[in-house]
């Protein structure tokens, strides 16, 4: 379907991931980010930056598909930057890398605003709203390292959630709808929800931690002031801070992203990664 994609935020946990497998596909990827990142076969370095509409042009020329992630906290202004983007681009596909239930958020929430610039541009669109990464607990939050620093330095998982069950996904399935939603047709209008094999509490995360890395981490219940701090830290503003955050402690502690699915399945034809798996992988 598609010979050049453009992929955003290259570096992320989605994005580094999905790279190579486009170019394993045959596929000409253009890597667009902030600083240019290495040049390799079937790899085109473009420098891009969201805040820079004068960098979208020479970005987004003789893309023929593209995969859009936004920054670690998206503001309002970035559906505006998403339609500047589109406006005139003469992509056959988008891929949106978005959260889990944003579809059920109001209009005026930033990342359902990102969402229906997306719907409205003409474009034929995919939209994947994963649940919470398994990654996360390796690599950190995109917007807050203290997640994986918590286990690597002090032995535990300081988070929202209690007893509320996740099920986690591994940023490898979602890099595979991707790649598949942005090479194949059949995929244009669809949204995905990618989850992972079985809901998980954070303690029994950390007993598969703990399994793997030989020491006992255990999990620590916080309320969602950790988590409001760090949003802050990371530059939101304090109204967007607060909103974050309270969908945060809602996600982890409520259940809501406990659901099942058959979406890796269905698009990749392999089950989802277990968090077992994943755990072993990262240790």
């Amino acid at each position: 379907m598609s010979t050049t994609v453009l992929v955003t935020v290259p570096t992320g946990k989605v994005g580094r991931r999905l790279v190579p497998l486009l170019a394993r596909r045959g596929v000409t990827v253009r890597t667009a980010s902030r600083s240019l990142l290495p040049e390799r076969a079937g790899i085109e370095p473009v420098r891009f930056d969201w805040t820079d509409e004068s960098t979208y042009e020479t970005a987004r020329k003789g893309v023929d598909a593209m995969y859009l992630a936004t920054g670690p906290v998206p503001q309002p202004e970035y559906a505006g930057y998403i339609r500047a983007l589109l406006d005139g681009a003469g992509v056959e596909q988008v891929v949106l890398l978005s959260t889990y239930g944003v579809d059920q958020a109001p209009p005026e929430n930033p990342l359902r605003q990102i969402e229906l610039a997306v719907e409205s541009s003409g474009v034929p669109y995919t939209i994947l709203r994963p649940a919470a990464f398994m990654q996360n607990f390796s690599e950190g939050l995109r917007w807050d390292e203290s997640l994986a620093e918590g286990i690597r330095e002090r032995d535990e998982i300081a988070h929202p959630g209690g007893d509320g069950v996740v099920s986690y996904v591994s940023t490898e399935d979602i890099a595979a709808i991707a790649a598949t939603a942005l090479t194949e047709d059949g995929h244009g209008g669809k949204a995905y929800a990618p989850m992972g094999p079985e809901p998980l509490t954070l303690t029994q995360v950390a007993e598969h931690i703990s399994w793997v890395a030989g020491r006992r981490i255990r999990y620590v219940e916080t309320d969602r002031t950790p988590i409001r701090d760090a949003l802050l830290a990371a530059g939101a503003p304090p109204e967007t801070a607060e909103l974050n955050s309270q969908l945060h402690f809602h996600a982890f502690s409520s259940g809501a992203m406990g659901v099942l699915n058959d979406d890796v399945l269905d698009v990749t034809g392999r089950p989802p990664v277990s968090f077992a798996e994943f755990a072993v992988g990262a240790a």
